[in-house]
């Protein structure tokens, strides 16, 4: 009734020669070999998506720096002629290439639906005024304003 075995069953316990004492083994499994794979795309996409969030606001403050400093720098040559302002964008170009070919510097800024055609920087308002004075003779409405 009892059959011999072909092969030698451990103990439970067993006693080593070196110490009388438990040893537990411990398995070393890292951090990502213990996590399941569907876990690792929810880190992997939460860690982009901070990674974004993080660069999209030093974006914003970079560019909050960058309208700063062009401020400061308007700031410094505050006024400028204003011209004339224009609907069509073809005519308000045609006035800017014969203002520079008179030896002016044009200006064209977008305002809404219309287009404003500006000439020369300036500090202050009296310095713009000999030029404002020249000016008037071809365009009768210019006047000095605020970059």
């Amino acid at each position: 009734m009892a059959e011999k075995q072909e092969y030698v069953q451990s103990e439970l316990f067993t006693q080593s020669t070196e110490n009388s004492g438990y040893k537990p083994t411990t398995i070393r499994n890292s951090f990502f070999l213990r996590i399941r794979g569907y876990e690792k795309a929810m880190l992997i996409i939460m860690g982009l998506v901070l990674i974004s969030i993080i660069s999209f606001s030093m974006g914003v403050e970079n560019g909050k720096r960058n309208a700063f400093m062009s401020n400061s720098i308007s700031a410094q040559a505050g006024f400028t002629i204003q011209v004339a302002t224009f609907k069509n964008k073809e005519l308000a170009l045609h006035h800017a290439q014969l203002l520079k070919k008179s030896g002016l510097a044009p200006m064209i800024f977008a305002k809404g639906n219309y287009i404003i055609l500006c000439v020369g920087k300036f500090s202050n308002q009296e310095s713009g005024q000999p030029l404002l004075m020249q000016l008037q003779k071809t365009y009768a409405g210019s006047r000095i304003r605020r970059l």
